[in-house]
């Protein structure tokens, strides 16, 4: 797992866990891989900080033009 492929990185953080998990619904439906850290955490302490950054969107580096493609698509609706 050398090249940016398989490189995953963090495309964005939510401040809850329902839009966080609508975002990843929305990029299974297109076959986009992605899935999601800190949900516990965010039902626990309801706040972002320095220390937690919410609930974490995680994604394939390759994918980030057409995730935000995807994600545009809702905005203009």
């Amino acid at each position: 797992m050398e090249g940016s492929k398989e490189k995953i990185i963090v495309f964005d953080s939510y401040d809850n866990t329902i839009r966080a998990n609508l975002v990843k619904t929305k990029l299974d439906a297109y076959g986009i891989p992605c899935f999601l850290s800190g949900e516990n955490f965010v039902n626990l302490y309801p706040f972002k900080n320095e220390l937690f950054s919410g609930v974490s969107l995680h994604v394939f580096e390759v994918d980030v033009e057409r995730i935000k493609e995807v994600l545009e698509e809702e905005a203009d609706i």
